[in-house]
């Protein structure tokens, strides 16, 4: 009798209705587990039955993968209690404006993946991770303890204001061994203190000059300012592209006339000026916080 071909093997309704769960995606294992002996996966893969994502995981769709099914791919090739981490998990989870051109994935064992980043976690524990969109994912508490490994605590601030707003637990990790517990504590004093932290890549530059700390995106008067000393009564905004929208430039011109009739000076920089001329911002915002308000 002669042996099955890997191609109607293949064109079976088991493997393809588990890809289908998988955003087209089936890893060796399961494949295996179908009845597949290694030389029809071998043989399926010759003839573009089946294509490689990543070491033990293929796809059966021709056309490109989405981003997401790429994540999906990425935790599936670090096997069981893996999980989408960092960078692609803030993405995931609509938290973090902050990209990688890696994946991230935290997992339990050791693993290597051209185009992805496995952070290796003997200890990690399975209750870190949940499910979103079909892909196993790190829960917010462990992405905060994660991203203050990377990120500075304005960074982190901002993240954990973006979890507030669509109402994701905003609650201090436990967090003992990690290198970042200082940057933890810190975001979260200033998300407390009701700064949204930095909001961009130039506010982030801004706060690398040799400033006094401000106050970051807290509202004041009825109005969220990007960089404010209420003891200098020195407030500055970062103008980005956005800024020359009609309403923008309306809600623009009437937080500045509340600051300043609060007696705050107003000092404008656009975000180009911050990231290409820092030492001219740099200087102009000490010159500013120099002069004593009067009584």
């Amino acid at each position: 009798m002669p042996a099955q071909s890997p191609h109607r093997k293949l064109a079976g309704h088991t493997p393809r209705q588990i890809a289908a769960r998988q955003r087209d995606l089936i890893t060796y294992e399961q494949l295996i587990a179908l009845g597949l002996t290694r030389g029809a996966i071998s043989k399926g893969a010759q003839r573009g039955e089946l294509r490689r994502v990543f070491r033990c995981v293929y796809t059966t769709a021709q056309a490109p993968l989405s981003r997401e099914a790429l994540w999906l791919a990425a935790v599936l090739a670090c096997g069981e209690g893996a999980g989408l981490s960092h960078y692609a998990a803030g993405t995931l989870l609509d938290v973090s404006r902050f990209r990688s051109p890696l994946i991230d994935v935290v997992s339990p064992r050791k693993r290597t993946l051209d185009g992805a980043r496995v952070h290796y976690c003997r200890t990690l524990d399975a209750r870190d991770i949940t499910t979103v969109k079909g892909i196993p994912v790190t829960r917010i508490s462990r992405l905060y303890a994660d991203f203050a490994d990377v990120l500075t605590p304005f960074q982190l601030a901002n993240v954990v204001h973006r979890a507030a707003f669509k109402g994701l637990p905003t609650w201090l990790p436990e967090a003992p061994g990690r290198h970042g517990v200082a940057t933890l504590k810190k975001a979260f004093d200033l998300h407390a203190g009701g700064s949204a932290g930095t909001r961009s890549t130039a506010e982030d530059v801004f706060l690398t000059f040799a400033l006094p700390e401000p106050l970051v995106n807290v509202v004041h008067l009825g109005f969220e300012v990007d960089f404010r000393w209420p003891d200098r009564l020195v407030a500055v905004e970062i103008d980005g592209p956005h800024h020359g929208r009609p309403w923008n430039r309306n809600a623009d011109l009437h937080r500045d006339q509340a600051l300043r009739q609060a007696g705050y000076v107003v000092l404008h920089f656009s975000a180009d000026d911050v990231q290409s001329r820092g030492g001219y911002v740099e200087r102009a915002v000490l010159d500013a916080l120099s002069v004593r308000p009067g009584p």
